[in-house]
């Protein structure tokens, strides 16, 4: 049991092939020579030639005629090598037989079957067998089974050879790709996410191939966004810390003035670090799944309203107009106020930022067969074609116009996070007219 547990999945599947082979060749011999032997044993019994009919008549019509077996015994006695016949009493036992050597053998029930009964007048019943089916069968059947077990030996040996061969390159291609996937998964193991198997194949360890790979490039993407958020994180960090690190060593050396304005600025620098991290954990809870959703019902129009009343002085500031339209006989919403809020201040904060002066950002919700959708559309100057797959991507930043932002770049992320943990989707186009457009779908129920 150890040495099959050591053994490779190939040699396991070899030998179990070996073993099948060598069991099903077994059977087949035995079913084949008892088949052969038994038809052989029929067709040999089953024939007899026109001598041996005379014969079986001539010694029952002569007992017939004379009506004593003695008789017929020293008829049979004085051409004993001449008349091919046996004789056997009631309890199968040979009284008579050319050759010698066979008189007191029991003949078997089926060897008697084959010969013709003579019933005696005391009611006993003799039997006169050809000698060919006792005596020349033996010698018959011999050669012809002994070349008949020859050439099942000779097939089954060919058929198990050729079986064999044709089980280990089966094995192969099966084993083959599964040493592939060893290999790749075993550098996988040691951080090594660029590996990939590559089996082209329809069946099932394709499919596990290509599964494989999509797993593999999966984890590489999210190392390559670990290591590039971790990066992100740094400067994002860094950035701030250095101005209030600096501005505190100025202020203890008595280089700069402790003026309110100083104060303000440290205040600001704070607050910015501050809310990275704040975004920072609700991305990490959106991730674990424990980000606390409190759903209750609510109207788009009043969400919208909020956010408005909280940004009008930046939208004045910016001399930008704002167009809503969110009517009242919209679905009810099943949503985390709060939560929705931040995602409509997250996407309006940066409307506002990519509108210039004089722009117009447009608000407007509609019944969807989904739930409510709501879009909200700038006069910027919209989003590349290779922004657009990446707009929701943590601090992902464009290398357009749109680069004035100077925030972390996680509003956005943060407002996918929070639209799915509802259910719902968020996506973003650019306008036929021009500016982008980010579309909101929510659930009513």
């Amino acid at each position: 049991m150890k040495l099959f547990r050591r053994m490779s999945f190939q040699t396991k599947l070899l030998a179990a092939f070996i073993a099948i082979i060598l069991l099903t060749s077994a059977a087949g011999y035995l079913f084949i020579n008892q088949s052969v032997k038994r038809a052989f044993s029929e067709f040999a019994t089953s024939t007899y030639s026109p001598q041996e009919r005379a014969v079986l008549e001539l010694v029952r019509t002569f007992y017939e005629r004379t009506g004593d077996l003695e008789s017929v015994l020293d008829f049979l006695g004085r051409g004993r090598r001449e008349v091919p016949v046996l004789l056997a009493d009631p309890e199968r036992t040979v009284v008579y037989a050319p050759d010698e050597r066979f008189v007191g053998r029991r003949l078997s029930v089926d060897e008697l079957a084959e010969g013709t009964e003579v019933v005696l007048a005391n009611g006993e019943v003799w039997t006169v067998i050809p000698s060919r089916i006792v005596l020349g069968q033996e010698i018959v059947e011999r050669g012809f089974l002994w070349t008949t077990r020859r050439a099942l030996w000779l097939a089954g040996f060919v058929a198990i050879l050729v079986a064999v061969l044709l089980s280990f390159l089966l094995l192969r291609q099966i084993t083959r790709p599964l040493r592939r996937l060893d290999t790749a998964t075993r550098q996988i193991a040691r951080g090594e996410f660029s590996e990939r198997v590559s089996i082209e194949s329809s069946d099932e360890i394709g499919r596990l191939a290509r599964s494989f790979d999509e797993m593999a490039e999966s984890l590489e993407r999210a190392e390559r966004t670990k290591k590039q958020m971790i990066a992100d994180v740094s400067h994002e960090l860094r950035t701030p810390l250095a101005a209030v690190r600096g501005a505190l060593e100025g202020l203890r050396d008595g280089l700069i003035e402790p003026t309110s304005e100083t104060l303000a600025s440290l205040h600001d620098k704070i607050l910015l670090t501050t809310r990275l991290v704040r975004d920072l954990h609700q991305l990490t809870l959106a991730d674990a799944g424990r980000l606390s959703i409190h759903p209750a019902p609510c109207r788009i129009g009043e969400i919208v309203g909020t956010i408005v009343e909280t940004i009008g002085v930046q939208l004045e500031d910016a001399n930008i107009r704002l167009e809503k339209r969110t009517p009242d006989s919209l679905p009810m919403l099943i949503v985390d106020r709060q939560r929705i809020e931040q995602v409509f201040l997250n996407l309006l904060a940066n409307a506002i930022r990519h509108t210039p002066e004089g722009g117009t950002i447009s608000i407007e919700a509609r019944e969807h067969t989904e739930g409510v959708l709501t879009s909200i559309c700038d006069s910027g100057p919209g989003l590349a074609e290779a922004d657009l797959a990446h707009v929701f991507d943590r601090f992902y930043r464009a290398d357009d116009a749109r680069t004035s932002d100077s925030g972390a770049g996680l509003g956005l992320s943060i407002a996918k996070a929070l639209v799915d943990a509802h259910g719902g989707r968020i996506w973003a186009e650019n306008a036929p007219s021009g500016g982008a457009c980010f579309h909101v779908l929510l659930p009513t129920g």
